[in-house]
């Protein structure tokens, strides 16, 4: 007898699919209205510059390498010295490298970096972008000549090592040598001159090539995030309410 009752519980559900997918057209739509009420409108912002490595001075990379090369421009992007530097052009009281982080992120899509900022006001969201990519590229740039200039010396560095390979066999000393090494300079003139590059450096390497900062358009549509899960949830909701409905009812029983 159980067995046939719960049999026509089936049947009669089945019968009446109609009910369940009205419950969850209603759960849904109830769920979006919700979050059109109380969900903050968003507006994101986006700036832009491309990275792309330059094969023909470099070489070829494999995917790690490149990937470490881009890696090391962002990490610099996201660095305390550029987002407090962002900060103080935004001039907005009470805001600090914590909160910054919270609207605001990067992202990389091939070889373009892209600075993305949200706020309820549209125009602070472009302004965040706007001001964080143009930060990063006036330290990208300064740090980018000094990473040619670590190169340059660099190589100088090795051409007087060669040098003085050579002066152990040939004397007197080629008038190359004079050029590359003047002898009224100090061995630890180079070896400073070198640490102090690097370090201005900011482990980047010279073997790149970046854009302009494309900024970022004040943007016209707002997002509600969490939007589609909330509409799936109160479909799911309503679909589980229609069924204990119809198995409640009359239509579930004998």
């Amino acid at each position: 007898m159980g067995q046939t009752s719960f049999n026509h519980s089936i049947t009669k559900i089945f019968q009446n699919w109609w009910l369940l997918l009205i419950g969850g057209i209603i759960g849904g739509f109830i769920a979006y209205l919700t979050s059109i009420i109380f969900m903050p409108a968003i507006f994101v912002a986006q700036a832009e510059m491309s990275v792309v490595i330059n094969f023909k001075e470099v070489g070829h990379l494999s995917q790690y390498e490149q990937d470490q090369m881009i890696g090391n421009i962002i990490s610099l992007f996201q660095t305390n010295e550029v987002l407090n530097n962002t900060i103080s052009n935004i001039d907005i009281p009470n805001l600090d490298v914590s909160n910054f982080k919270k609207s605001c992120f990067i992202e990389r899509q091939v070889n373009s970096i892209l600075f993305r900022c949200q706020s309820t006001n549209p125009k602070i969201s472009t302004d965040w972008a706007n001001q964080w990519a143009i930060v990063s590229h006036e330290i990208l740039s300064e740090a980018y000549i000094h990473a040619l200039n670590y190169e340059s010396l660099m190589r100088k560095q090795l051409s007087f090592e060669n040098c003085v390979q050579w002066s152990y066999f040939t004397f007197p000393t080629p008038a190359d040598c004079l050029d590359v090494h003047p002898d009224n300079m100090s061995i630890d003139n180079p070896n400073q001159m070198l640490q102090h590059e690097l370090l201005r450096s900011k482990n980047i390497f010279p073997g790149i090539k970046f854009s302009d900062v494309i900024p970022a358009e004040v943007p016209q549509k707002a997002s509600r995030f969490q939007t589609n899960s909330l509409v799936l949830s109160g479909s799911f909701f309503g679909f589980l309410i229609s069924f204990l409905f119809l198995i409640n009812n009359k239509y579930g029983k004998n």
